[in-house]
């Protein structure tokens, strides 16, 4: 898909703007460079893709590139404050959906946006986290999920319904589990994820909630549960989601 094409481009920036040597916890203050550019070069970057990807909407590419833009640098962070939450995580969202609501995305492939494209999102995401020390954005510490990300888990539970033999649920943070599935399922890819970062203690320790989600018994069960907490804690939380933008396909009222 063109987008893995962009977000592969975006990632190439990193060596452009290595991150500068200064006292800090969180926020190096390179990403603001690396910010810069994305500012500068989205609404292009989708002309282009939106033309090649679906040549009978060409005439519309320049438009709707203009407003995918707006939700594209969204999606990267805040480069004021150096920071990445799931509010920003939502905005990429917003660009899959509106791809959907003009039809340059088909039905039939929405599994593939999912799975290959917000996929690559993630991979430059959390480059990007980790390169540039980005600050989380409104974390709940280890009483969340994740300090930066919400919907690996939501989508991820949704790719492993039917597959609770292969991969249990009361089993999914298990070494042997991760080890063998990881880089096949977007949950336990965020289960790795989270392993990698919160070290030195067991999973039910640095990991409340998440543990406490492994006794639900089906994936199914646990996909409800996630769409639940994110309406929750995303779209009806307002310090969340006050930045999301609207306009002429991403409507409010709705």
């Amino acid at each position: 898909m063109a987008l893995s094409g962009i977000l592969d481009e975006m990632e190439s920036w990193i060596e452009d703007f290595p991150p500068l040597h200064q006292p800090m916890r969180f926020g190096n203050k390179a990403f603001r460079s690396w910010h810069q550019r994305l500012c500068e070069r989205s609404e292009g970057l989708l002309t282009q893709a939106l033309g090649h990807a679906a040549p009978e909407h060409a005439k519309k590419a320049e438009a709707l590139a203009k407003e995918l833009s707006y939700y594209l640098r969204g999606a990267f962070g805040d480069e004021r404050r150096i920071d990445y939450g799931t509010g920003h995580e939502v905005a990429f969202l917003g660009v899959l959906f509106a791809l959907g609501a003009t039809g340059v995305l088909a039905r039939a492939d929405a599994a593939d946006a999912v799975l290959i494209v917000f996929a690559d999102y993630i991979r430059v995401m959390r480059k990007l986290q980790k390169v540039y020390v980005l600050e989380p954005a409104g974390s709940h510490g280890v009483w969340g999920l994740d300090d930066y990300h919400m919907l690996p888990f939501l989508f991820g539970a949704a790719q492993l319904i039917g597959k609770e033999e292969e991969v249990p649920t009361g089993e999914v943070y298990r070494e042997k589990i991760v080890e063998k599935y990881a880089d096949q399922y977007l949950y336990v890819d965020a289960i790795r994820q989270v392993l990698l970062a919160k070290k030195g203690a067991p999973f039910h320790e640095t990991s409340p909630m998440l543990y406490d989600i492994t006794s639900v018994p089906d994936w199914q069960r646990t996909l409800g549960g996630m769409v639940k907490m994110w309406r929750a804690e995303v779209l009806g939380k307002f310090p969340v989601i006050q930045h999301f933008l609207f306009g002429p396909t991403l409507q409010w009222p709705a």
